[in-house]
């Protein structure tokens, strides 16, 4: 799998989302929280669970310290693994591979923004 590629694709989600895309995350986080299931994926877990949960303290207002790139990031993170078709089709062997190298990248990239979140929750488990 090209890195670079890997890079484009999660820096393009840190420029906005839509109320839309917002909304698509959240009314699907039972099929995201499935695929997440998948071997490769298995090991980001919790730290979906914990994107989710963070999101629905976002929107119904409880959590307002975070940076608007951090949410896109999140959403397009969490769209991407969603989608079946992207760098590496869901349905191809290996197909996850790309899911777990964007889950990766969102996590380094939301590393200080989860852990403020965490302290706020009053969770005191690391991230990665």
């Amino acid at each position: 799998m090209n890195q670079e590629k890997l890079n484009n694709k999660f820096n393009s989600f840190k420029k906005g989302f839509s109320q839309e895309d917002a909304e698509k995350v959240m009314d699907n986080m039972g099929k995201i929280e499935q695929l997440m299931q998948n071997e490769t994926l298995r090991k980001f877990v919790d730290d979906v669970k914990l994107y989710f949960q963070m999101l629905g303290d976002i929107f119904t207002g409880k959590y307002k310290k975070v940076p608007a790139g951090t949410v896109a990031a999140i959403i397009g993170t969490l769209l991407y693994v969603l989608s079946p078709v992207d760098l590496i089709p869901d349905f191809l062997p290996g197909g996850f591979v790309d899911d777990a190298g964007i889950l990766a990248l969102c996590l380094n990239f939301t590393k200080l923004d989860i852990e403020e979140y965490k302290k706020f929750k009053g969770l005191n488990k690391e991230i990665m």
